[in-house]
């Protein structure tokens, strides 16, 4: 595009000191126009210098070009010009003051930078971050009168990243039809505690009739703690040592509507555990598989987790934990992935009320900090 006389171009050794530039020669009601970072070589291409350019036009130039059709906007003068260059100022300075803007932000429309901002302080990988904030932008073009309005912007945020979450029924068990349903997962995601949930769940708030068969025979008192869940509950609970005993303990767990089968958790690394583990459920024939993630798990983890346990055949996925983690947007790095359909939601320690369904506007919230596990606003 070639540069209008009423254009001017600005260029500094940091995004911050041309912006303040912009400010002191056009004043607060200066309209950005674009931003983008300028990596130039010294003499005889000899080492490197990065430069921040920002072009900018006042707000007067910026009615005139509207008229002229300009693609800057199809719906009519931006309100509160001043408005969003502050706080197009107010985000630099939050970025830059944990280490530096990110370069990755130049080319974000101005309008989207506070949500990307949100985002990125939310955990969430930042080429997805930068994807929702270009689609939060682009929402925003399209809404006549809507580029400044935060409401605004932090709904079409939630819609986005909603659109990220696929959610699965809850465990589809009946009376009179027997259901069998596996957990598995790693150590310390609390599928053992989640197991008792689901059943007190079951038997008290949908009268079914419940069985619990447990493999985890390799940690300390592990059996000990699900025996003690399935006396509380006044449930059944059978043992399962080797694939081969599987079948059996299926059917001695009588005439139940639903079989919760808790595993061992195995390190995403160990194969050959993760295989046994497959050999158990191929003799169980489950009906659905919940991959059991803890959504304090660092973004690696999730990911190599999710990846790992392929061989169990998951097709579900329960969420735990969600009231330790310090930041949930780390979870879009597994949730965005096709076939990792969530059931479950858990937000404590109680049993069984710390247990939710599964629903993707309410993660959403979660995730960008719109709402607390209490339900309530930050």
């Amino acid at each position: 595009m070639k540069l209008k006389s009423n254009e001017r171009t600005y260029q500094a050794s940091t995004i911050k000191e041309a912006l303040a530039t912009v400010r002191r020669d056009l004043g607060g009601d200066a309209l950005i126009l674009s931003t983008r970072e300028i990596r130039r070589r010294w003499l005889f291409g000899l080492g490197a210098r990065s430069l921040f350019e920002v072009k900018a036009t006042d707000a007067a130039s910026a009615s005139g070009r509207r008229a002229e059709g300009a693609p800057m906007s199809q719906a009519g003068p931006r309100p509160k010009l001043k408005e969003g260059l502050d706080e197009l100022h107010a985000v630099v300075d939050k970025l830059s003051s944990a280490g530096g803007l990110n370069p990755w932000a130049l080319d974000i429309p101005s309008s989207a930078l506070s949500v990307y901002d949100d985002l990125l302080r939310a955990d969430t990988p930042e080429e997805t971050a930068r994807r929702l904030a270009f689609e939060v932008a682009d929402r925003l073009e399209a809404d006549p009168g809507s580029h400044y309005d935060p409401n605004r912007a932090g709904k079409y945020l939630i819609d986005a990243v909603a659109g990220l979450i696929a959610t699965s029924t809850p465990i589809d068990a009946a009376t009179g039809t027997r259901r069998v349903v596996a957990l598995v997962g790693p150590t310390g995601v609390g599928k053992t505690t989640t197991i008792a949930k689901l059943a007190a769940s079951a038997k008290v708030t949908h009268r079914l009739r419940v069985g619990l068969v447990t493999v985890d025979t390799y940690r300390i008192a592990a059996v000990e703690q699900l025996r003690t869940y399935a006396d509380i509950i006044d449930v059944p609970l059978e043992v399962v040592e080797e694939p081969g005993h599987m079948r059996a303990a299926i059917a001695k767990a009588g005439d139940v509507d639903l079989i919760l089968i808790d595993t061992a958790g195995r390190s995403p690394r160990d194969e050959i555990k993760i295989r046994e583990l497959a050999a158990f459920l191929n003799e169980a024939e489950p009906d659905e598989v919940h991959l059991v993630l803890s959504a304090a798990a660092a973004e690696r983890t999730l990911v190599v987790t999710a990846e790992r346990f392929a061989p169990a055949r998951p097709d579900r996925l329960i969420l735990t934990k969600l009231d330790e983690a310090d930041g949930l947007g780390r979870l879009l790095a597994v949730l965005e992935r096709p076939g990792f359909a969530i059931s479950h939601l858990t937000t404590g320690q109680a049993v069984p009320e710390d247990l939710e369904r599964a629903e993707p506007r309410r993660l959403a919230r979660l995730i960008v900090g719109r709402e607390t596990l209490g339900g309530g606003r930050p």
